[in-house]
């Protein structure tokens, strides 16, 4: 029987939240698994599972910062107080050493039950031009021996340990020369084929610029680079038409009977950069096209960067428009390649301008699907809230302080990454799609699971409540700069 659905993707496809790959049976592509009549699993499976993998153990690889952010409550209260910010930032370094430790030297570094091949073959980090070229082998030789590192604390090469968990679960010898698309192909022969593909990567080539808030351009001699060989952050558009042509009939070569491919997302949008406008405030902040005057890191407070915006690093607005007008033109090629070979276009990119709740002055155009709002009211944990927007996620006292407002909720902790609401919107436009191009679906997004398993909106941590103070504590005694520069 041809293999229902495979998915070659990035951390979007994956399913990273806050920083951290740790419940893949929430991500998208898991979700339309089930709609399929597949069953998401983390343990082989037989002729109706989605083979997925694992990275249950610590929270997630590299690091979950909803797990920091809960161990300080617990702890420490809704705010670190004072007298409280060494102990709290030693058992921070207590968790993180473990988490590394677990990664590098135990049992995260080991092979995996979850089957000779998964389904969904999505690796975080990964950008347009690694899906043919990376493979567990050449992830193994990338990876140095571990060491304890005292200060960052960050499991070191995590996109490559995760990689060869995702691409040769079992570290196989038969499947260590296998990349994405290989693995793709293999599945295909196999299983008798396979019936839908969905193919999104291309984030990770612009995706960095607003994690490190500069514009490093991509080189000719970069299509031949491996990742770590690579500065840029940046893909020109011609460089990018060069890697989709590259992989375009490899795609083909798989003989799916449906591809769906998916458009690249502008990443000014997500609140992993703050757009700040000094000395203006709501829609007087924003220009005619919806860009703000400068975009700094999500954890710097509006009023200290409008005292001084040269002591922070940032984005002016027409960097900000340059990254996204790259971005249409990747958009462009796309669509035009799919045009041509017959694939079947998820405009994601229109799905997240139309969600911006900040770019479009708190008015956003996008109706969230009817059945996560009916099972948003009838959750009791969160029928008092609003609705999930594009904001990052915050608990604000109401000025009597009897009430408190939500913000947020279709991202995650680390800014770029959706939460399990978020997934589930990307779920349902791709299903929108499959539908419309005559894919049997015989079930639905079954919303009511899709809220419960949602952690962040079903119960924020309380130290949101207290967000400069908390992000304040994340920048200066964890290594939150350097999951968001280096990592994400």
């Amino acid at each position: 029987m041809p293999a229902r659905l495979v998915t070659i993707g990035d951390s979007l496809s994956q399913g990273m939240i806050s920083g951290s790959v740790s419940q893949t049976e929430w991500s998208f592509p898991a979700a339309i698994a089930r709609c399929l009549g597949e069953t998401p699993t983390l343990s082989g499976g037989g002729d109706r599972a989605f083979r997925i993998p694992t990275f249950i153990g610590e929270g997630g690889l590299p690091i979950n910062l909803e797990k920091i952010l809960r161990l300080l409550v617990e702890r420490y209260g809704p705010k670190v107080s004072w007298f409280d910010v060494v102990p709290a930032a030693l058992s921070v370094r207590s968790l993180l050493d473990r988490v590394e430790d677990y990664w590098e030297r135990g049992e995260g570094s080991q092979a995996l039950p979850t089957g000779s091949l998964h389904h969904n073959l999505a690796t975080f980090g990964f950008k347009l031009g690694d899906c043919d070229t990376l493979t567990e082998a050449i992830c193994r030789r990338v990876i140095p021996e571990p060491k304890d590192n005292v200060i960052g604390q960050v499991p070191e090469f995590a996109m490559y340990r995760a990689a060869r968990r995702t691409l040769n679960p079992s570290f196989a010898k038969e499947y260590e020369h296998f990349s994405q698309l290989e693995a793709a192909r293999a599945i295909a022969q196999s299983e008798g084929g396979i019936e839908n593909l969905i193919f999104w990567l291309g984030s990770n080539n612009c995706l960095s610029t607003v994690t490190q808030l500069e514009i490093r351009w991509s080189q000719p001699e970069d299509l031949g680079k491996f990742p770590y060989e690579i500065s840029a952050n940046l893909w020109r558009p011609d460089h990018f038409q060069t890697l989709l042509d590259r992989v375009a009939p490899k795609i083909d070569a798989l003989g799916a009977q449906n591809v769906f491919i998916a458009t690249i997302p502008h990443v000014t949008i997500p609140p992993v950069s703050r757009g700040i406008s000094p000395g203006l405030s709501d829609t007087n902040a924003l220009s005619a096209d919806g860009y703000y005057e400068y975009y700094t890191h999500f954890w710097i407070w509006d009023a200290d960067f409008a005292k001084s915006p040269e002591r922070y690093a940032f984005l002016s607005r027409e960097e900000a428009r340059l990254i996204d007008r790259t971005i249409d033109e990747y958009n462009k090629s796309i669509k035009t390649l799919a045009q041509q070979r017959g694939w079947h276009i998820v405009d994601m990119c229109d799905v997240l301008d139309r969600l911006a709740y900040r770019r479009q002055g708190g008015e956003p155009s996008y109706s969230l699907p009817s059945g996560m709002i009916e099972a948003l009211k009838a959750n009791p944990a969160t029928r008092y809230k609003s609705l999930p927007d594009t904001r990052f996620l915050r608990i604000v006292p109401n000025s009597n302080g009897a009430e408190r407002e939500y913000q947020g909720g279709v991202f995650g902790l680390d800014g770029f990454h959706p939460t399990t609401l978020g997934y589930g919107i990307v779920a349902d436009a791709f299903l929108k799609v499959m539908a419309e191009k005559g894919v049997s679906l015989p079930y639905s997004i079954d919303w009511n699971t899709l809220v419960a398993a949602d952690t962040l909106w079903i119960d924020l941590p309380e130290n949101l409540l207290n967000l400069r103070d908390t992000l304040g504590f994340l920048y200066h005694r964890t290594p939150l700069a350097q999951l968001v520069e280096n990592v994400l």
